[in-house]
């Protein structure tokens, strides 16, 4: 099979293969259970990346790879300039979504019990998006105003007490 790629689309497919293996890495390191083998991944990503960056020449990306010990690897600031910014943009995203809907939650678990929740649920049809709305516009308009600087955990584990930023 043959696939003709502009300079663009190789360059395109390269960093995506690239993103894909820096996060398997990542979950590879991070996460022990889970039904998806991250190692796995990792490695196969690695290899395809291996495997794509043998052309980076014939594209005139000549300073996309190195060649270690006959392995074929992104370039180490190639992938600081390239890839990096978007991981970090990414993980920034990441950061800012799930984080108001995880304290959300938490707040709207402490305000509601559980037969409240079913009631609401069988109301709604298993969705929470209007109920949970305003506790994460708590923690948008908190996190866009202030960043964490006001984000603390309580000695008392109760949310009582003098919160201290030296724990």
């Amino acid at each position: 099979m043959k696939i003709n790629l502009s300079k663009q689309q190789y360059k395109d497919l390269l960093e995506s293969v690239a993103i894909a293996h820096t996060i398997n890495e990542l979950l590879s390191d991070a996460v022990e259970s889970s039904e998806i083998d991250y190692d796995e991944r990792s490695d196969r990503t690695r290899e395809l990346q291996s495997y794509l960056l043998e052309f980076a020449g014939t594209f005139q990306l000549d300073d996309a790879f190195m060649v270690m010990e006959g392995e074929t690897f992104l370039d180490e600031e190639y992938f600081d300039e390239q890839i990096q910014p978007i991981m970090e943009d990414y993980e920034e995203f990441v950061l800012h979504d799930a984080l108001p809907n995880l304290l959300a939650w938490r707040d709207f678990n402490h305000d509601y019990t559980a037969e409240e929740q079913e009631k609401m649920a069988e109301e709604n049809g298993d969705f929470f998006g209007a109920e949970l709305y305003p506790y994460e516009e708590r923690y948008w308009h908190e996190f866009a105003e202030h960043g964490f600087d006001r984000l603390f955990i309580r000695d008392d584990g109760k949310g009582k007490g003098t919160p201290s930023p030296y724990l």
